[in-house]
């Protein structure tokens, strides 16, 4: 095992354990902080693979961005970080059963697939051309704009329905 291989071993396990805490733990606060620790891990694992380009979007979009948004939305709804309120599923058995089966699902699927153990060839792009070509891959109706969209108009129903919850409790209390 080379020692990038060791370390790209111990940042996904890092990223893993941090993913956990986030789902697993009760305070709303802490599992933000958690899955920043994630991001980071695979901003991480993104600079062991020498993607440059990603790990710097990766820090600069998730972790500046997004993980700020959910921190602030947390403190807009502090109320339902009280210690009164119980924040975990009744029905997290079922589902981590589902997950597990669906994992497997989709993990024998994968496997089935024919460039399932071919190894990726690194783009001949040289410089600049890469992040070039990233870009229009974004914005190319026929490569990742759709999906770039749905998950930008995602994250601005998820802020206006923190603010929404957040104001409704304000009012609640005033009245």
């Amino acid at each position: 095992m080379s020692v990038q291989q060791l370390f790209f071993v111990v940042f996904a396990l890092i990223t893993i354990f941090s993913a956990l805490m986030v789902v697993s733990l009760r305070n709303l606060l802490h599992s933000a902080l958690w899955l920043i620790m994630a991001l980071l891990g695979v901003a991480s694992i993104f600079a062991i693979l020498e993607a440059s380009f990603f790990a710097a979007v990766q820090i600069l979009v998730y972790i500046g961005a997004i993980a700020i948004l959910i921190i602030f939305a947390v403190m807009l709804t502090h109320n339902i970080m009280s210690v009164a309120e119980t924040q975990t599923n009744r029905s997290w058995g079922i589902a981590l059963v589902m997950v597990v089966i669906i994992f497997f699902i989709i993990i024998t699927q994968i496997s089935t697939w024919p460039g399932f153990n071919t190894r990726l060839q690194a783009l001949n792009i040289p410089g600049q051309d890469a992040v070039l070509a990233f870009g229009t891959g974004l914005v190319d109706p026929q490569g990742f704009a759709l999906p770039f969209e749905t998950a930008s108009v995602l994250l601005l129903a998820a802020l206006l329905g923190g603010v929404f919850i957040a104001f409704d409790q304000r009012r609640e209390k005033k009245s």
